[in-house]
C-alpha cells in the first residue's frame, strides 16, 4: 500500500438545504485485482476515537463499497441504477437505509485521480437525501 493524499468534499441536500463536509488526510491506496481500494482514519465525526474508513472501487461494474468501522459501524453499496439497503449504527439503534446510485463515475490510477458518486438515501422508501462526494486522491 502507498501512502497518499485523499480529499473528501461531500454535499447532503435534505429539503433543499445542502450541508457541504469536507475532510482531507493521509491515508493509504492499494490496487488488487483490478480493484482500488482507500483507507483512512476520520477524526472528524464526534467520537472520541477515530473511525477507519474503507472504501473499495470496482470499474469492472462501477460500483462503490464505502465501510466504517469505530463506535458505530456502516456499509454502502453504490452502483449505478441500482438500490441496495445498509445497515447504519447509532447510539439510538440500527437504521436499515436504501441507498441508490443515480452516478459513478471512477477516474483512479495507480498514480491518483479522482473519484466522484451521487446517490439518494431513503427510510421506508421515502427520500432522506440526495448526495455527491468527490474524492480526489495524490501521492505523498
Amino acid at each position: 500500500m502507498k501512502d497518499v493524499l485523499i480529499d473528501i468534499k461531500g454535499t447532503q441536500t435534505v429539503d433543499g438545504e445542502d450541508d457541504v463536509v469536507s475532510l482531507t488526510t493521509v491515508g493509504k491506496m492499494n490496487i488488487i485485482g483490478g480493484k482500488t481500494y482507500l483507507k483512512y482514519d476520520d477524526c472528524t465525526s464526534s467520537d472520541t476515537e477515530a473511525v477507519s474508513c474503507l472504501i473499495k472501487v470496482d470499474p469492472k461494474d462501477d460500483s462503490v463499497v464505502m465501510q466504517r468501522s469505530g463506535t458505530f459501524n456502516s456499509r454502502m453499496y453504490i452502483k449505478k441504477g441500482q438500490r441496495h439497503t445498509c445497515h447504519y449504527e447509532t447510539a439510538a439503534g440500527t437504521i436499515v437505509m436504501g441507498i441508490f446510485g443515480e452516478n459513478v463515475k471512477n477516474e483512479l490510477t495507480d498514480a491518483g485521480g479522482k473519484l466522484l458518486m451521487s446517490y439518494t438515501i431513503d427510510v421506508n422508501y421515502g427520500l432522506l437525501s440526495r448526495n455527491s462526494v468527490e474524492i480526489s486522491v495524490k501521492e505523498v
